[in-house]
């Protein structure tokens, strides 16, 4: 008897040992799902938002299939931590490292305020000062870069938004960063304390993913520059190469601030080849015919071509092998104005810039304006030197807009 009891407690026994151990990995393998969940959400999201949905109707149905299924296990927990506010002990991570989000693993922002929204809002805030910082100094050196290639500064810089397209990448990190917790400190005043968390390891399989698709785009638009004949669309192309390298260069900087090494991933092409080819282009491939009609034409084309050479531009006497033609009047007419001892011009002037290839206008100039002197010839001097740097400045102008305005298709 007392042997069956004893065979019966050792039974008991293990068996309550293997329960023990299947809960523990149940645990174990519900928190390794649920991080593998939220990376696989994230992985869907930006896809889905970088390819338009992407797959189709068939495809969209199995993403959102699949992305209900892996949500189903997560939202009762981010409820949970989003809405729970803590009161009572002052939790660590308002002073030191918290201890359940370590530096090693996550970035970290703390916020405090009168209600919870603002101390929410602050620790997001101080999460993008470390990204916005960082980023700023990096492409900073771009906007420099773009700006030697000529006396006056490049055109170019003017269309290439960097703050823009950096704000870009930074947004789409950020929409990882989650409340982790909330402390309300009710003595001697109300404050409300926020834990922003941001998660190193999700973060830069994110941040690595893009750049590889990056580099590839960038390789591409290149080759594709290569291949290209038309010269302004070979410039688009660059354009847009430049655009592609800004934005892969803040993807590389938030991911040398996430990653715990401090290291980024080398770039397999040279923001200077790309500029340098650009630069080329404009100064020596891409052609402008310039054609003036009426008062004082010949001093007038001359000074053109002279401004137009210092933005960068080159003139052609060939209309054929032009990529651009700039053609215009120019009337200077004197009138009675003022003071009978004075002189006065009105003067006008209207120039059309034509696409050689696709034989459309795309910018024109139309200015008029009035001059006086003590003489009639110095009165129209006066106008003339107003036309000068009124067109050299208003073409050139034109010119960049509509080269580095255009989107590649």
């Amino acid at each position: 008897m007392n042997r069956f009891i004893k065979q019966l407690y050792l039974a008991v026994l293990f068996s309550a040992l293997v329960l023990m151990v299947a809960g523990c990995s149940t645990r174990l393998r519900t928190h390794e799902e649920e991080i593998r969940g939220r990376s696989s959400i994230a992985f869907d999201e930006l896809k889905a938002e970088e390819g338009g949905g992407g797959g189709g109707e068939e495809g969209a149905a199995y993403s959102n299939e699949s992305k209900q299924i892996r949500r189903s296990g997560l939202i009762e927990v981010e409820k949970n931590k989003s809405s729970h506010i803590k009161q009572g002990k002052r939790p660590d991570w308002i002073d030191k490292e918290s201890e359940f989000y370590p530096s090693s693993m996550y970035l970290t922002g703390v916020g405090y305020g009168s209600n919870r929204q603002s101390a929410e809002d602050k620790a997001r805030s101080e999460i993008a000062k470390i990204f916005y910082s960082n980023i700023h100094s990096r492409t900073s050196t771009f906007q420099e870069y773009l700006q030697t290639t000529s006396e006056s500064k490049e055109k170019v810089t003017e269309r290439f938004d960097i703050e823009e397209i950096t704000k870009v990448s930074t947004q789409k990190l950020l929409s990882g960063v989650r409340i982790a917790q909330v402390f309300q400190q009710t003595k001697p005043d109300n404050v409300f304390y926020a834990l922003a968390v941001l998660d190193r390891n999700k973060s830069a399989m994110i941040l690595k993913y893009k750049i590889q698709e990056l580099d590839t785009e960038i390789r591409r638009l290149i080759n594709n520059a290569e291949k290209e004949e038309d010269k302004l669309s070979k410039i688009k192309i660059l354009k847009e190469a430049i655009r592609q390298y800004i934005l892969r260069e803040a993807y590389d900087a938030e991911l040398r601030i996430v990653n715990k090494s401090g290291k980024g991933v080398p770039s397999n092409s040279s923001f200077a080849e790309i500029k340098n080819r650009l630069t080329a282009i404009l100064l020596r491939d891409f052609l402008i015919f310039l054609s003036v009609k009426g008062d004082r034409a010949a001093e007038i084309h001359d000074a053109l071509i002279e401004g137009l050479n210092r933005q960068g531009f080159s003139i052609s006497e060939d209309f054929n092998r032009a990529s651009v033609a700039v053609r215009g009047n120019v009337e200077i007419r004197p009138i009675e104005f003022g003071a009978q001892e004075w002189k006065y011009v009105r003067w006008r002037v209207y120039f059309d810039l034509i696409d050689q290839k696709g034989e459309a206008i795309f910018g024109s100039v139309s200015k008029t304006g009035r001059e006086g002197h003590i003489s009639l010839s110095q009165a129209e001097d006066r106008a003339v030197l107003k036309v000068k740097k009124i067109l050299t400045e208003d073409i050139a102008d034109d010119m960049t807009k509509y080269i580095f305005s255009q989107q590649v298709k």
